[in-house]
């Protein structure tokens, strides 16, 4: 494998995007992530970046600033995968690094993100990295546009 490198996504990753997306259980056709992609990257304090080994997307993480009145600025990270062939390849970690000195940059307290209880593995990453279970909150959605 290459050596790992980090920069933003680009619509032009949209195929290795959805393929990925995939991997998280969500499906996603390669033109709905190209319109996603540009949409996320046109908005201000929204980041997109991708870990890349040669022109092979590894992983990709979404996160964006959010103000909070409970809980101060703080940084959510709203997508994190890594191609389940890369994985402890250290590229989640890369990117969570990227994320988190993000949160330093823009003053941000705390790096927040959730994981669907399945995702068992996921939650032994984080918790290596430092992160604690800080909540059993439930996650609730509604579908309003279908």
């Amino acid at each position: 494998m290459d050596q790992l490198s980090m920069r933003s996504l680009r619509v032009e990753d949209a195929v290795k995007v959805a393929a990925l997306t995939v991997q998280l259980g969500y499906e996603l056709e390669p033109e709905a992530a190209k319109a996603r992609i540009a949409a996320v990257l046109g908005v201000s304090g929204h980041h997109a970046f991708g870990a890349f080994s040669g022109d092979l997307l590894l992983g990709f993480l979404h996160c964006f600033q959010a103000p909070t009145i409970d809980k101060g600025m703080m940084l959510r990270v709203q997508a994190l995968v890594v191609d389940e062939r890369a994985r402890g390849s250290g590229a989640g970690r890369r990117l969570m690094t990227e994320a988190e000195q993000l949160a330093k940059d823009h003053d941000c307290l705390t790096v927040s993100l959730s994981s669907n209880e399945r995702r068992i593995g996921a939650h032994a990453f984080y918790e290596r990295i430092g992160y604690q279970r800080s909540s059993p909150s439930y996650s609730f959605t509604k579908q309003i546009l279908a």
